[in-house]
């Protein structure tokens, strides 16, 4: 009876276990799939665009104003000579010589925070910027950001309902594990409860049991999954799995508690459902 009963523990355990780590897995790559997003955009530039007759204090008052702008990541100025040496190596002739003289302006290389790095705002943006007097005009990546919002809402759709398959999935999987673990107990909460024992007494040891089955579980799967984020991280440098490590301790506490929450819950369903069978409803 011992052997059986630890082994349905166990049974409930790998169970829950094996589907944390399915959902952690299925988190990472939403949060990575994300952040490779946000670091995309964060590289698209906002050309600004300065007129000629402005001086260097001017430029350096623009400079700050724009540097404080809530949407502004990083703000670079590329003088005039300086535009004409890039222009220069793209070419790979010096067009200066031709022309006799510099028809480039002055500009500011804008890169924004994620956050505003949309059509929609890089339109107020563009609107924003163009209310400095310095600006004479300002150069965005509309066509490079329209087909990246058509792939990003297309792709968050694709994720969001696999996101969803996957959490139903888990549930009723977990839920399944324990009523297979309450069916084997049924004769005994059944019996217990013939005795005149409450549902209360019943159920607490069952529900201690299942808080304590749910953190083994969440604690085997953060392990695991820790391990192999640290492992392929080592591996491939270029993921960068350890830069932000804030939020996978987040991920890894919030699989913990969805474990302890899951288990809890799915037992109490199941044990209730037993409680309120008759007798002869249990074969």
């Amino acid at each position: 009876m011992a052997n059986g009963k630890h082994a349905s523990y166990l049974y409930a355990i790998f169970g829950i276990t094996l589907v944390l780590i399915v959902l952690g897995v299925a988190s990472v790559i939403i949060v990575e799939a994300q952040r490779i997003s946000t670091n995309f955009k964060e590289n698209l530039t906002v050309e600004v665009v300065l007129k000629d007759s402005i001086g260097l204090a001017d430029i350096n008052a623009a400079q700050k104003s724009i540097q404080s702008k809530a949407y502004v990541k990083q703000a670079k100025f590329i003088s005039k000579d300086e535009a004409a040496k890039i222009l220069k190596k793209d070419l790979g002739d010096n067009f200066l010589d031709i022309l006799g003289y510099n028809p480039l302006y002055a500009s500011f290389i804008l890169n924004l925070n994620g956050g505003f790095a949309n059509h929609d705002s890089f339109a107020l943006v563009k609107s924003d910027l163009l209310k400095l007097k310095v600006v004479k005009e300002v150069n965005t990546q509309n066509n490079i950001l329209e087909s990246m919002d058509r792939v990003a809402q297309n792709a968050s759709l694709i994720i969001f309902i696999v996101a969803i398959a996957l959490l139903v999935f888990a549930v009723s999987l977990i839920f399944n594990t324990i009523r297979l673990v309450m069916f084997s107990k049924r004769f005994t909460i059944k019996t217990m409860q013939l005795f005149g024992a409450t549902q209360w007494f019943i159920m607490r040891p069952i529900l201690g049991r299942s808080i304590v089955n749910g953190l083994i579980s969440g604690l085997a799967a953060t392990a695991i999954l820790g391990g192999a984020f640290y492992y392929f991280d080592n591996k491939l440098p270029e993921l960068g799995l350890q830069r932000d490590l804030i939020t996978f301790a987040g991920l890894l506490g919030g699989i913990i508690l969805f474990g302890v929450f899951i288990s809890f819950i799915s037992t109490l369903i199941a044990v209730l459902r037993y409680l309120r069978l008759k007798v002869e409803d249990l074969y």
